[in-house]
């Protein structure tokens, strides 16, 4: 069931750090969404898109939250810099680093406690990120977890979280917890086992899960042909600047462990309620 909601839409500076090195300045667009129906103050999840923007998945996280009380917060990424996905087999035309979406979407939630919403306890809060929205998160518990409550929990869900960065041991000390789907042939749960090992954080599999696992679709849906990199032993810059020059000198295609493979998606119901009342467990009960 659809909730009645109230939707309040604004806008936070960024850069544009996409195409040919470009740090012209933008606005991306950013959505808070308040269930009416509650009337205390409610806590607060942030959800960060993957690498097709905004969807099935965001929709379905900002309603079901909104149905237990919970109210979401929504940073489009793409729309204010003319992306309408993040194409991998031509990433300079629509490459935005896990950094840069990390950095507006914390100067969103700063928006928000300049605004001092009576509705809103944005010292309860949440934040969950999907594939390329894992990544956005990950790069908050790294460079920005200082700007959010202590006790903020970070939900990963199938992230590409290569490579792990230095920054990254700074989540030892926050509550994360990464979700991955055991057969998941486009970012490979070995990905998000290194980083909960390496950072002391829980790990949770679902058998038999392929990629996307939160984004409700007709059954199993092969994605197409995509450049995966599981194993690569050289760390894959994610800032723009390092992006380019790597690409421009081939490297993308030195490394014999890139290949390319059919990606999988298809919808779990299971797993993606065992997130929402994860999130429901840390910022209400």
């Amino acid at each position: 069931m659809i909730p009645n909601i109230k939707r309040i839409i604004f806008q936070v500076d960024s850069k544009m750090n996409h195409a040919i090195i470009d740090d012209s300045p933008i606005q991306v667009g950013c959505e808070l969404v308040i269930p009416d129906k509650f009337k205390v103050k409610q806590p607060l999840c942030i959800i960060s898109h993957g690498s097709g923007g905004l969807g099935a998945d965001t929709d379905l996280f900002v309603n079901s939250l909104a149905n237990l009380g919970i109210a979401s917060l929504c940073v489009d990424s793409f729309t204010g810099r003319n992306i309408d996905a993040l194409h991998w087999g031509d990433i300079l035309s629509s490459y935005v680093s896990p950094k840069m979406r990390a950095l507006e979407t914390v100067h969103a939630y700063k928006y928000l406690k300049e605004k001092n919403f009576e509705f809103l306890n944005l010292d309860k809060v949440a934040c969950v990120g999907f594939s390329w929205g894992a990544d956005t998160i990950a790069n908050i518990t790294g460079y920005y977890f200082n700007q959010l409550p202590k006790d903020t929990f970070y939900a990963l869900c199938y992230g590409n979280l290569w490579p792990f960065e230095e920054a990254f041991y700074n989540a030892k000390d926050l509550n994360v917890r990464l979700y991955h789907g055991e057969k998941d042939n486009w970012t490979s749960p070995d990905k998000s086992k290194i980083f909960a090992e390496q950072t002391d954080s829980e790990y949770v599999e679902f058998y038999d899960c392929v990629h996307g696992f939160c984004k409700p679709a007709n059954g199993l849906n092969d994605v197409g042909e995509v450049t995966i990199n599981h194993h690569a032993p050289f760390p894959i810059p994610t800032e723009l600047t390092d992006v380019y020059k790597w690409i421009m000198k081939g490297k993308i295609w030195e490394d014999t462990d890139f290949q390319k493979v059919n990606a999988l998606m298809e919808y779990d119901d299971l797993a993606t309620q065992r997130i929402l009342t994860d999130i429901h467990t840390h910022l209400i009960d």
